[in-house]
């Protein structure tokens, strides 16, 4: 077997660990259960061959949180067909209605991101790395900046539309603290009446200070 083939195999089984390794470190001690709904429309542009864009708003609702409402922009170029990078940028409209200062506060966060993308024998498999920066402009809260890592993995099943994509990603939060979080989630997505419709799940457990954990519901159309 060519060396590289060799680095190749062992640079993907060492990514498929490190990931798997996150998931048998979930504690369920005493924590709070949190539960939510997003839900997101948008529209996706191609400027060029290699550059795309995607503008989208995105309405957050849950039981623990503040509901928001956030507007993004994200642009996406294709290197090659197995890499491609990201900008997105987004402004948050927080909905405080709890707090002893109420009203509607306002939040932004660039995220840069870099996405590998490798063919399978089943499926297609992909990793995305990113870090990002959330700046508070009014209201309560503390600037964060955060790297994400991101496995993804799509199933195709053959004569069904909504084949199913499984994912698993592990946030590392600074400023003031050092958070982390593992999120597992599953959905789907296929073209209806001429828009992209959405579905999933996901759990995401608090695996650093609260030990909060979440189910959230999403749902999606992109025209």
């Amino acid at each position: 077997m060519p060396s590289e083939q060799l680095k190749f195999n062992y640079s993907m089984k060492s990514k498929l660990l490190f990931m798997a390794l996150f998931i048998g470190i979930m504690a369920f001690g005493q924590s709070e259960t949190d539960q939510g709904v997003w839900f997101k429309m948008g529209m996706k542009a191609d400027l060029s061959k290699e550059l795309s864009l995607i503008v989208s708003g995105r309405y957050r609702t849950s039981i623990l949180s503040h509901d928001r409402w956030i507007t993004e922009a994200q642009f996406g170029r294709e290197i090659n067909k197995n890499w491609d990078l990201g900008l997105e940028l987004r402004h948050y409209m927080v909905f405080d209605m709890k707090g002893a200062t109420q009203g509607s506060f306002h939040r932004v966060r660039a995220q840069f991101y870099a996405s590998q993308h490798i063919d399978l024998a089943k499926g297609d498999l992909q990793f995305r790395y990113a870090l990002q920066q959330r700046a508070i402009l009014t209201g309560s809260g503390n600037n964060k900046f955060t790297g994400r890592l991101r496995m993804q993995y799509d199933y195709p099943i053959k004569n069904f539309k909504w084949d199913p994509t499984f994912e698993v990603e592990l946030f590392a939060s600074g400023n003031p603290n050092f958070d982390r979080a593992l999120r597992l989630g599953v959905g789907s997505d296929s073209k209806v009446a001429g828009k992209k419709l959405g579905v999933g799940y996901f759990y995401q457990r608090d695996i650093s200070n609260t030990g909060t954990h979440a189910h959230v519901l999403q749902t999606s159309v992109r025209f």
